[in-house]
């Protein structure tokens, strides 16, 4: 799927906005912003207020624009499972602060700021991830187990 791809066939362009649906509007969104092929897409909370398949879609939809297009997206979002499926790199803010940084797998696994890790407390046990694999980016096979608070027993692996 291509951002051109995205969208219907032509009855779709006949369409007043209010006629669209929450993904269908932020696929045209991401396909205007992506019409002069820039080096750099700033994606804003792309999933906000969408249903999980359109969620799927738009990450689907911003992988590939990365993947074919050599896009770098920078992902601005409080989903942290989309950002473990899409992103190398993550940085955790606090109060427009940056509290913490590095590899996803990094702080997704070994947390150090008390911020970080109640986010990351939040996550189910296990959570995918994508790396960068000779250029381009694969699944991992396996599974890294996010760190999880209990309150009797702390942080575990």
């Amino acid at each position: 799927m291509t951002a051109s791809d995205s969208l219907p066939d032509e009855a779709f362009l006949r369409l007043y906005p209010r006629q669209l649906s929450v993904g269908q509007a932020q696929r045209v969104l991401i396909a205007m912003a992506v019409m002069h092929r820039p080096r750099l897409l700033i994606a804003d909370e792309p999933t906000s207020a969408l249903d999980a398949i359109s969620r799927t879609e738009v990450i689907d939809l911003l992988k590939e624009l990365n993947q074919e297009m050599n896009m770098a997206v920078l992902l601005i979002s409080h989903e942290l499972l989309s950002i473990a499926s899409l992103c190398r790199r993550v940085a955790i803010l606090e109060k427009g602060e940056v509290v913490e940084s590095g590899p996803v797998e990094q702080i997704f696994c070994s947390p150090e700021h008390p911020y970080t890790r109640a986010l990351v407390g939040t996550l189910p046990v296990e959570l995918p991830v994508f790396s960068a694999a000779k250029g381009s980016r694969e699944s991992r096979t396996r599974i890294f187990k996010a760190h999880l608070r209990t309150p009797t027993h702390g942080w575990r692996a």
